[in-house]
């Protein structure tokens, strides 16, 4: 590290960022969060060291406070604890917990203001929403409580791992959905005080990899927080024009979209460096941290502020998130839309505090026409030995399949036969084309969903 690097970061750590925390507490408007990053950091730290058994017991009686709450402050949940026959005020179990009904988005976008906080001052919450990568963004309600446990989560991950917050850092994220944005001077100095530097993940072309990947040589960060496609997309460039790259000084921290294996073992060879995976999402906040990926890639849940738990016993099962923190809108048994791969031990309503793998949306996946699917985690073994750049698979609700293909220099027609022939064999029975474009299209939020079906949606409304 550079003297000037060292100096920048030092500021940061020692001056800047105390100051910022400072007037964090001094602000009215501010205070509570601050308060709560403070015990959220404060908790996790005094907690590391706790057993399986006793973290679980700690879950239970928050569990039980987060109910009792959501009870007491939202007409929603006493019309839905009524209606399942469920005492709040009951010592409940995790297995009577899992008698309740699981939380839909649908059931959330109904309940509308019936599942906001009549505790919490209105002027006190604040909306966010999802992307809208499964149609219809969801809307919530956070209030200073979750807003300060979901942003100490994430930090103490970062510090857990060698990059707090000062450490020089570079940001390959979606920074502004309109590329005409600028940075206002406020912004700027966030960046400044905070040793960080945002580069946009939004707009993607050689160009623009050729340029950051000369940026990031120069400025030598010690992390780069990125979309996993671009952080995908950059190793990709750096293969492809010189091998291996002296940065990040320390780690990749990637999010947003599901890391694929080939991108994780180009990362790994262009830089050298581990690639940590967080998964979450902005209406739940962080659910789990890839803390040593050199060991294991399984997550590490965040279970001070998030109860995780399958829906099903089996080993593959749609996600259900209860926020343990939510002060502003409680959300209890709520499916986030993945399906995850549990412990064997795992259970409906009993809190799993190792996740071993995101499998995938719930709509990531092929449908045959006798019900069966195959997962969306089995397209990239299909397209491995193919020069294709990025592909998408929609499946058309008469079971269908369009591929569309970004193709690298060396694609040819035998490619394309060839690869056709792949797929066909592994999904029997369906009709297959293939089309070449110039780029993918993105959700709302700018993410890659290289399988997208529409066969279950139309399968849950005839059911």
């Amino acid at each position: 590290m550079s003297i000037t690097a060292k100096a920048h970061e030092l500021l940061s750590r020692n001056l800047l960022l105390p100051l910022w925390h400072a007037q964090r507490q001094i602000r009215p408007s501010r205070r509570a969060v601050a308060s709560a990053i403070r015990d959220g950091l404060r908790f996790r730290r005094s907690a590391a060291a706790w057993s399986d058994e006793r973290k679980r017991q700690w879950i239970l009686e928050r569990l039980r406070f987060s109910v009792r709450r959501a009870y007491r402050d939202t007409p929603h949940y006493r019309e839905v604890f009524y209606s399942a026959g469920f005492d709040p005020f009951a010592d409940f179990s995790f297995a009577d917990f899992a008698r309740l009904p699981v939380l839909e988005r649908e059931d959330l976008r109904a309940a509308g203001k019936r599942l906001i906080s009549q505790a919490v001052p209105r002027d006190q919450l604040k909306k966010d929403a999802t992307g809208g990568s499964t149609g219809v963004p969801t809307e919530v309600w956070i209030g200073p409580e979750e807003m300060g446990w979901k942003e100490s989560g994430g930090e103490y991950f970062m510090q857990t791992i060698g990059v707090p917050t000062g450490t020089r850092t570079a940001m390959l994220w979606g920074h502004h959905l309109d590329p005409h944005s600028t940075d206002t001077w406020r912004e700027r100095y966030h960046a400044f005080e905070t040793n960080s530097r945002w580069f946009d993940c939004l707009r993607l072309s050689p160009d623009t990899l050729a340029g950051y990947h000369r940026e990031f040589a120069r400025w030598q960060p010690a992390c780069i927080v990125a979309y996993a496609s671009a952080a995908g997309h950059l190793a990709e460039y750096v293969l492809e024009h010189g091998g291996e790259a002296r940065y990040p000084a320390r780690c990749f921290v990637t999010g947003a979209e599901k890391l694929l294996d080939e991108h994780r073992e180009k990362i790994a060879r262009a830089f050298g460096r581990p690639v940590h995976e967080r998964y979450g999402g902005r209406d739940v906040g962080y659910i789990g941290f890839q803390m040593n990926p050199a060991q294991t890639l399984d997550y590490d849940v965040d279970w001070a502020n998030v109860l995780v738990e399958p829906e099903t016993g089996e080993g593959e099962s749609s996600i259900l998130i209860t926020k343990l923190h939510a002060d502003g809108m409680p959300m209890i048994r709520y499916r986030v839309g993945d399906i995850g791969r549990f412990p064997q031990t795992s259970r409906p309503g009993h809190p799993a505090l190792v996740l071993h793998e995101v499998v995938g949306r719930d709509t990531d996946r092929i449908w045959l026409p006798d019900g069966r699917w195959v997962t969306g985690l089995q397209i990239p073994h299909m397209m491995k030995d193919y020069p294709v750049r990025e592909y998408m698979f929609t499946q058309r609700r008469d079971y269908s399949v369009e591929i569309k293909i970004v193709p690298k220099r060396d694609f040819s027609d035998r490619s394309r036969l060839q690869m056709l022939a792949t797929v066909q064999a592994n999904l029997p029975g369906l009709k297959i084309a293939a089309a070449l474009v110039d780029e993918i299209p993105r959700t709302k939020a700018n993410k890659w969903r290289p399988v997208v079906s529409e066969v279950e949606g139309a399968l849950k409304k005839s059911a």
